[in-house]
């Protein structure tokens, strides 16, 4: 028996961090039924609140690269930011997929984001949950009895029944050390800044292949520059291109398949077999063919990576849907497959496949991939794998060891990916004091441990913290999958789920 709403003392909740999945969390609270009364305290330090990272203010020319119709930040409203783009009398996600114009600019989506957030703080107060502010960073978290106690910068503490550590991504690391020397920029975002204080006939090399270094030249390019630009990394790996969208009822690899499978084995684990086995009955359901998707995982290791660019961006149109189909069965049911497979195999794809997967998963808008290759075939732009060193030269520039030979440019912009244990700096000691308290702790791939079906942070002994939660990248060890509205998405509506469930479970069934 469950205790009535209303006799129940309010809940409080910490959120620690005011980006999207902030935004994701308290849409879905504001429209749960049975949740009681209670309040939310988001925590952000940072002038960005409810856009983060991702989403600030910034130049035209930084994409999304989801299409409009797979960007809600509502849960089962799908068509929410597409409607917020007509009313708004914006043109995005109409017109020509390919075309310029069709995926909006990420500074557009923070506006969106700000609507609904401003949207489900109103609801949630008008509730009975009042939502705070605290400009300030978190530095320190315990567990108090059945409570959990956070400490800001500023020495204050603040009590909570319920936390969910939603800090976002990390910035670039500074493999080369090169911090500190004139014509560095450590971070590419906002570009609108960075790229204003490049000059425009300057010779520019981009850490990273990935798609913060797609923005950096295709915002360099809006703003006409002249100069060479190289993007370079160790594997060379450039996003792939997104092809005209389709939208495939997912039957084979499913949630529920995949668990099934996993359930009529004998450790309850799934083999990498049993996996590709689902995926090709899902290709052979949409009339695709396995193996093309296969040739594209294999893709980079023998082709360059223009080439590679140039045989996608022609394809956009492809007959064969195996790669749509992929790109929406593997962000739906990844994280499931993910979690059940053994770990040799997890060890596996870590190994041999991580560059593939992701350039598949994560793709570029077509326009990026064109203005790409224009650059290229004006002599402009030039992708180097291999890079080996970068060292700053005596005075200005730079010195850059690739297997493209070696060279000199003025200007390094370090778009790298994130660190690989994935907690922005800024949130290290918060996560840390996590960790020292027994309420998380690390996992050895990105992030914290946490418990895939509620997100809940994973302490000493393998023990799910029932009042602790993670969303995001801090969930990446874990899940694998978790960068894209959609993944936000859905780990918001499970850790809502789980408090809620949480709040109306009796004390004693908690013992």
């Amino acid at each position: 028996m469950t205790t009535d709403t209303n006799d129940r003392p309010p809940t409080r909740i910490g959120l620690v961090g005011g980006g999207a999945a902030a935004v994701c969390l308290l849409d879905r609270l504001s429209r749960t039924q049975g949740r009681g009364r209670g309040s939310v305290t988001v925590f952000e330090p940072s002038g960005n609140l409810w856009r983060g990272r991702a989403y600030q203010h910034d130049a035209d020319a930084v994409l999304a690269n989801i299409i409009p119709a797979e960007m809600s930040a509502r849960t089962g409203a799908p068509d929410d930011f597409l409607d917020w783009l007509r009313a708004s009398g914006l043109p995005y996600g109409q017109g020509d997929y390919a075309a310029d114009g069709y995926f909006p600019p990420r500074h557009v989506f923070g506006g969106y984001l700000e609507r609904t957030a401003e949207n489900a703080v109103g609801e949630l107060s008008l509730g009975g949950w009042p939502v705070g502010i605290v400009r300030d960073a978190v530095v320190a978290a315990r567990e108090a009895g059945e409570e959990v106690v956070l400490t800001t910068r500023d020495g204050r503490t603040h009590t909570f029944d319920y936390v969910i550590c939603a800090v976002g991504a990390g910035r670039p690391a500074d493999h080369y050390e090169l911090s500190g020397n004139a014509g560095y920029f450590g971070d590419p975002y906002p570009l609108r800044d960075t790229a204003a204080a490049i000059p425009a006939d300057a010779d520019v090399t981009v850490l990273g292949t990935g798609l913060a270094a797609v923005d950096t030249v295709v915002t360099l390019a809006a703003r006409g520059h002249r100069g060479r630009i190289t993007m370079a990394s160790r594997n060379g790996a450039l996003p792939a291109v997104r092809q005209r969208p389709v939208f495939p009822e997912i039957r084979h690899f499913t949630p529920a398949a995949l668990h099934a499978r996993a359930a009529a084995g004998h450790d309850g684990r799934l083999g990498l077999d049993d996996v590709l086995e689902l995926l090709e009955r899902e290709l052979a359901e949409h009339g695709a063919d396995p193996s093309a998707v296969v040739a594209e995982l294999t893709s980079l290791a023998v082709e360059s990576p223009l080439e590679r660019l140039r045989r996608q961006y022609e394809r956009i149109d492809e007959p064969d849907t195996g790669m749509r189909v992929m790109q929406h069965a593997v962000p739906e049911s990844g994280p499931d497959a993910w979690t059940l497979l053994r770990t040799a195999d997890q060890d596996f794809i870590r190994e041999h496949h991580y560059r593939a997967v992701m350039s598949l998963c994560c793709p570029m808008p077509p326009a990026n991939a064109r203005k790409l290759l224009d650059l290229h075939g004006s002599g402009r732009l030039r992708v180097l794998r291999g890079l080996w060193n970068v060292k700053p030269l005596a005075g200005t520039g730079f010195h850059i060891g690739a297997d493209g030979g070696e060279y000199e440019s003025d200007v390094v912009v370090n778009a790298v990916s994130a660190p690989s244990h994935r907690v922005p700096a800024q949130a290290r000691p918060f996560v840390d004091s996590l960790v020292e308290d027994g309420i998380g702790e690390y996992h050895p791939y990105g992030g914290l441990h946490i418990e895939p079906s509620t997100s809940r942070a994973v302490g000493g002994g393998g023990r799910a913290h029932r009042r602790m939660h993670a969303i995001g990248d801090m969930g990446a060890g874990t899940l694998f999958f978790t960068s894209g509205m959609p993944s936000v998405l859905e780990r918001a509506d499970d850790i809502v789920r789980a408090v809620v469930q949480d709040i109306t479970t009796p004390q004693e069934q908690h013992a």
